[in-house]
């Protein structure tokens, strides 16, 4: 499991850094929003935009909007607590330490099947492992 852990750090890595790549450019920093204006769509990456010249249609369009760098990096740092919560599993003062390593052990299996499943859209990636699928 903590070779699946590991993984998942790096591939995180890779994601964030991809996402806040330093750039001049104001679409980067912008939330992008996706909208129609005299029923055409756009896409509004602040100070660019892009429309039907794009060739893109709606569906693609509206894809692009919902996939901006700030969503990545907010999908980016709800995972990595995930990952955090495996390596280091709360305890609770109210428990028993017997009763803490159950729950903690319970947790533990459980995110271990949900990281599985955090792997697969990464299945393409050399390093993956076929013994991870869930």
């Amino acid at each position: 499991m903590d070779d699946l852990v590991q993984f998942l750090k790096k591939r995180l890595a890779e994601d964030e850094a991809i996402a806040a790549a330093p750039t001049k450019a104001t679409w980067a920093t912008a939330e992008w929003r996706f909208a129609e204006v005299a029923g055409d769509p756009i896409v509004d990456l602040g100070t660019n935009q892009l429309t039907r010249v794009s060739s893109l249609n709606k569906q693609e369009m509206q894809h692009i909007a919902r996939h901006d760098p700030a969503r990545v990096l907010a999908e980016v740092s709800a995972k990595r607590e995930l990952l955090n919560r495996y390596e280091y599993p709360e305890a609770s003062e109210a428990l028993p330490p017997s009763m803490n390593r159950l729950t903690a052990s319970v947790e533990r299996a459980v995110l271990d099947l949900a990281f599985r499943y955090l792997a697969l859209p990464y299945a393409d990636h050399p390093d993956y492992r076929g013994t991870w699928r869930p």
